[in-house]
């Protein structure tokens, strides 16, 4: 497998499955599955969008709003592009850890080479993946139509641009956030000290030419007045050393876990859990958690 899909597969996608020792951070060939359960957690996410999912010309398939989209190796296509799935990334599916932080991964010295090379690999060629199914489920095609789905709410004070798909969680994290403020001294403190929170921003994801969580209205910045000399973002931390997953918590920019907790119940996950870190940041991904639950209670 290249470089380019092996990053987009392990990499890009905030791959959370590398936590701790012996787990395979770049999957090969056939390792994403058959697709069944990715598909049908969508569905149950997003019922009055996704209204069938079924097996059709030898592969897992989802009716979203009237447009066949396959699973194609992962990389979820519609009909039309199905065959042509090999330029793509993977739609980004990975093991969320739910409760704690898990604990730093420790990478040896094979997949730290492999890493690296993917990395610059990235930096020349940078990963796509198919904007079509999240075009169609958010009826963001354009920009335009994009911007006619963003609204504006009240979080904590703080007035952010969403997708009107995101607004009622979203107020739901505020108001049990307002009220954890009141028992919490930690959460109290944490967010008395944001100085703003950013949503919607039409751009790609750093590094990749795929379009942001944040290009779509679906995800939230929290930023405060200051780090404290601590570290938020994994990049960042690249520009002093190639073992960013080596920062310890105690070193990076931390989101009380009381308040990650409101977010995830509310089907957002946290960026402070991914091995490529981006504590700042929450993102809308009801179908991620719904593996999580499942995989949880079985």
């Amino acid at each position: 497998m290249e470089l380019r899909t092996l990053l987009a597969a392990a990499l890009v996608w905030a791959s959370t499955g590398a936590w701790g020792q012996g787990v395979n951070l770049f999957p090969g060939p056939g390792s994403e599955g058959s697709g069944e359960r990715q598909l049908k957690a969508l569905a149950s996410a997003y019922p009055d969008r996704i209204t069938q999912v079924e097996q059709r010309d030898g592969d897992w398939a989802m009716d979203v709003k009237g447009d066949w989209f396959f699973w194609a190796h992962g990389r979820i296509l519609p009909e039309p592009a199905r065959a042509d799935w090999e330029p793509y990334a993977r739609f980004r599916f990975y093991p969320y850890p739910l409760g704690g932080l898990p604990p730093l991964p420790r990478l040896d010295a094979r997949t730290t080479a492999r890493l690296k090379k993917a990395l610059e690999e990235a930096r020349v060629h940078p990963p796509r993946r198919s904007e079509a199914f999240l075009e169609r489920l958010y009826d963001a095609a354009s920009r335009s139509r994009t911007r006619g789905n963003i609204v504006t709410v009240d979080f904590l004070g703080f007035k952010v641009e969403v997708h009107k798909r995101i607004a009622e969680p979203l107020a739901a994290v505020a108001a049990e956030c307002q009220e954890l403020r009141r028992t919490d001294p930690a959460a109290d403190s944490f967010f008395a000290g944001l100085s703003e929170v950013d949503g919607f921003n039409y751009r790609d994801v750093a590094g990749t030419a795929t379009r942001s969580y944040h290009g779509y209205g679906l995800a939230v910045d929290l930023i405060p007045r200051s780090y404290g000399g601590k570290a938020p973002y994994w990049r960042w931390v690249m520009q002093k050393t190639d073992q960013w997953w080596m920062t310890p918590y105690d070193k990076r920019w931390m989101v009380p876990l009381s308040v990650v907790a409101v977010f995830e119940k509310h089907d957002f996950v946290w960026g402070g859990k991914w091995l490529f870190f981006d504590t700042m940041h929450f993102e809308y991904r009801p179908e991620i958690l719904i593996l999580a639950r499942e995989k949880e209670s079985s």
